[in-house]
């Protein structure tokens, strides 16, 4: 009972007819989703760019015939979806690749206007919800997927907003007690809910401080190997570093003797609080190959400007770093 009223509370927040609480945070939202709206077999229109790691399998898995198009060119978009004729379409709603600029809302106005009533479009709102406006449901999509576990949910819960009939789908594949999402498990991510937006408001400001000031120390001449530093949200809002030469690898190393988590439980979990200096996501090296010899990303986290910029001089002045770079 306890489960079915935060569905209500989620589905009345976000604007859809009916939602849904599942295991597996943003993966088991997006298998779900696909599982409860997409025919097994099927065709279905990425975006032509690398797919987030999990979600490429789960289509894989149910046999789907996977087609893409460029989404930030509209008229291929219209055109690939009147040729090919997917019975869906699938957008990620955080950028894939760098150079990525197309609207949710007008990507989805355009498939639905080439495609016909039938076509469904399905949105990753993972990294966009309580980031964004609007996620896709509430700008006309059939079904929205996102990771509660992301919004400091104390469980891996994911959530899936739709209507009624797709919702009820997913119930009926999910109908013994263990597969079901129990009421203190609910309840702990609707509570979640009410400070989950101050914190990632508080990540984005820390972000736009730290590059700010990890510019102005590279102008002055104090933060050696490194070009510059970018906001940027290659999946997860994050500091970009660029170095002059080829050395991410080596920082990173430093990086983690030096105050940073090599790994983390699940970025924006509630249980992370230390700046994660690692790697570009891997949709994005996929995309630009040899990148990742040039440029890393600092999440945050829960992590002051202060901290980030200690961990970062601490890196940088590394004994071993700098051993490693002159072999």
């Amino acid at each position: 009972r306890a489960t079915a009223r935060v569905e209500e509370v989620l589905a009345r927040f976000f604007g859809a007819e009916d939602a849904i609480l599942v295991h597996g945070a943003g993966t088991g939202s997006i298998r779900a989703m696909l599982n409860g709206l997409v025919e097994p077999g099927s065709r279905i229109l990425l975006h032509k760019a690398h797919p987030y790691k999990t979600t490429l399998p789960a289509m894989q898995h149910m046999g789907l015939d996977i087609q893409y198009a460029d989404f930030n060119d509209s008229a291929e978009l219209e055109n690939t979806v009147r040729a090919q004729s997917p019975s869906t379409v699938f957008i990620q709603h955080v950028p894939q690749q760098l150079g990525d600029s197309y609207s949710i809302e007008q990507t989805i106005e355009r498939a639905r206007s080439a495609g016909g009533d039938n076509l469904r479009v399905l949105v990753d709102d993972n990294y966009a919800v309580m980031r964004s406006h609007r996620i896709g449901v509430e700008m006309g999509a059939d079904a929205s997927a996102l990771s509660l576990f992301k919004l400091l949910a104390p469980q891996a819960i994911g959530a899936v907003l739709t209507d009624a009939d797709s919702a009820g789908r997913i119930r009926r594949d999910n109908a013994s007690a263990g597969a079901q999402v129990q009421g203190p498990y609910a309840m702990a991510a609707l509570r979640s809910l009410i400070y989950a937006p101050v914190a990632l408001a508080s990540h984005n400001q820390t972000v736009l401080r730290a590059v700010d000031e990890i510019n102005a120390a590279i102008a002055a001449g104090d933060l050696p190997f490194l070009a510059g530093a970018y906001s940027a949200q290659p999946g997860i809002r994050c500091i970009v570093l660029l170095f002059n030469h080829p050395v991410a690898e080596e920082f990173l190393r430093s990086a983690w003797r030096n105050g940073s988590p090599s790994q983390s439980v699940g970025e924006e979990a509630q249980f992370e609080f230390l700046p994660l200096f690692t790697y570009l996501t891997s949709t994005f090296l996929k995309a630009t190959p040899g990148l990742e010899k040039y440029a890393v990303r600092i999440n945050p986290l829960r992590g002051g400007t202060q901290t980030v910029m200690r961990v970062l001089r601490a890196a940088l002045a590394d004994s071993d770093f700098h051993a490693a770079v002159r072999a």
